[in-house]
């Protein structure tokens, strides 16, 4: 169980870094976000990863596992759909006009985030079947 905590709270702190990343260059390009998008990033995309991170090493392990794997399962959703399908200023493709050096942080660090939280999600998933098998035996 140390190894999947440890686990889970590497890849939040990667997440972390990655996400920090691409909000600036969100900011450098002048891309806002939406009042919606903005609450959907500090409630799911940052706070509740933060949450299940700390309930992971408390003696709501279970809970903690599952509210880190739906945050970024949804923290997924939205990184494809906002910077890969719908058409918009987040949109990788739709870019604002800037200094090519940020266009590429923002297009490796959407790509990045994607990645990050691809892996964060199938890990949590796998470690909540994990933990809920082990607990059941």
């Amino acid at each position: 169980m140390p190894t999947m905590k440890i686990t889970i709270s590497i890849l939040f702190v990667l997440h972390l870094v990655v996400t920090l990343w691409h909000g600036d260059a969100h900011s450098t390009l002048g891309i806002q976000l939406s009042f919606f998008q903005t609450l959907y990033v500090y409630l799911i995309i940052l706070g509740a990863p933060v949450v299940g991170v700390i309930l992971v090493w408390s003696r709501f392990m279970l809970v903690g596992i599952g509210l880190f794997a739906i945050s970024m399962a949804g923290a997924l959703v939205f990184a494809v759909c906002y910077h890969y399908i719908l058409v918009s200023p987040d949109n990788i493709a739709h870019l604002p006009v800037g200094a090519a050096v940020v266009q590429a942080q923002f297009i490796d660090s959407a790509a990045l985030s994607a990645i990050m939280e691809l892996l964060s999600t199938l890990f949590g998933f796998f470690a909540l079947g994990y933990t809920y098998a082990d607990k059941n035996k």
